[in-house]
């Protein structure tokens, strides 16, 4: 089920929140995604996880955005994924970057804490493009 991590995608893609991805919005996404830094590609993430906007990104976005992915993937995942997986694995990120543990992870704590994680840092690579 691919519709709930596109309607986040689309979000993080329409920057004026228009309802529409104009090509300007396209293109500069497009480009963080492909050629931006490690720090660009981060802060991009972190809009996708900050669903509201608000700047911190809340246990409930992150759950959001989990099942998302798991939804996505749908019977790659063994086992069955189910909401206490979910939830653990929420609890892990949360234990990982909430640093002062006030139960959001603002992009200061997202930005240092991926930027220490190698599998995170490496992964950003998979978007790197020789275009």
């Amino acid at each position: 089920n691919t519709s709930q991590y596109a309607h986040y995608v689309f979000n993080t893609l329409d920057q004026d929140h228009s309802g529409l991805i104009s090509f300007e919005d396209f293109v500069q996404n497009l480009s963080i995604l492909s050629r931006g830094s490690l720090d660009e590609k981060l802060r991009w993430a972190f809009t996708l996880y900050d669903i509201n906007g608000d700047g911190c990104i809340t246990r409930e976005e992150m759950t959001d955005i989990v099942s998302a992915v798991y939804d996505l993937m749908g019977k790659v995942t063994e086992p069955c994924v189910d909401e206490d997986t979910v939830k653990e694995k929420v609890d892990r990120i949360f234990q990982k970057m909430d640093k002062n543990k006030d139960g959001v992870v603002t992009l200061d704590e997202f930005l240092e804490c991926c930027r220490k994680d190698e599998d995170i840092s490496s992964s950003m690579a998979v978007f790197d493009s020789s275009i």
